[in-house]
This record gives C-alpha cells, structure tokens and sequence, in this order.
C-alpha cells in the first residue's frame, strides 16, 4: 500500500495525538513523584520535630519515652516506605519519558516523511507542466512541411 501525502498527514496527526496523551502520562507520573516527594519530606521533618522537640532536663516520664519511641520506629518504617516508592515513581517518570522520546522521534520521522512526499509531489508536477509546456511549443513552432502538411 502506497503512503499518499493524505495518508500520511492522517498519520502524522495520530503520532501527534499519542504524543499528547503521552504529555499527559508523564504529567501525571510526575505528579505523584511531587507528591510522594512532599509525603516523604513530611514524614523526616516529623521525625526531626521529634528528635529536635523539648529536652527538659527535668524528670522523664517513662510513657511519653516509650511512646516517643514507638513513634519514632513508626516514623522510621514510614520513610524506608515513602523513599521506596518516590523511587518506583522516579523509574515510573523516566520511562514516561522515554516513551515520549519514542513517540517524538516516530511523529518526526512521520512529518520528515511527508515533507520529502509532498517535495516529490511537486516535483513531478512541475515536470510534467514542463513536458506539457514543451510538447505546446513543439507543435506550435514546428515548421511546416512543403506541400502543407504538418
């Protein structure tokens, strides 16, 4: 089957709708990688809040340390837990990003591929006006043959 130009602009504008829902993708990746990155940067300043909070150099009560710690172990699994998945999600991004290239180069290539169709095209065309103007001059300046015939 032959790539006419009309095919190929329908084409190009496929590759240039997949790249857009492709845009999309990566937006939205990138969302929840700021989001898990904001939880994860929530979840430290929790634990520093903790480590940082008042030391009185008074009495300790033995409940309050042991439910700071507690808390802190709790805080602790929390970000081994949110770095994991900002990591899942920044391999999520780069793939996202890597699928958009494919898709760029493919919509490129595309259009690449239109232009040298659409050049050819016109190419042609303007040879063939050629030839035609050629042939009309031929028959019109040709001269005549003795006896009257053309």
């Amino acid at each position: 089957m032959t790539l006419t130009p009309q095919r190929l602009r329908r084409l190009v504008k496929q590759r240039e709708r997949l790249e857009k829902l492709q845009e999309g993708e990566l937006a939205e990746a990138l969302r929840l990688y700021r989001r898990r990155e904001d939880a994860l940067n929530e979840s430290k300043a929790n634990r520093e809040a903790l480590l940082d909070g008042p030391s009185a150099g008074g009495a300790v009560d033995l409940a309050d340390l042991l439910a700071a710690g507690e808390y802190l172990r709790r805080v602790d699994r929390e970000i081994v837990a949110r770095g994991a998945a900002l990591q899942h999600s920044a391999n999520d991004v780069e793939e996202e990003r890597a699928e958009l290239m494919v898709r760029r180069r493919d919509r490129k290539a595309m259009e690449a591929l239109l232009d040298k169709r659409l050049e050819e095209e016109r190419i042609e065309r303007a040879r063939a006006e050629l030839r035609l103007i050629d042939e009309l001059a031929t028959t019109r300046w040709r001269p005549a043959k003795p006896g009257g015939q053309p």
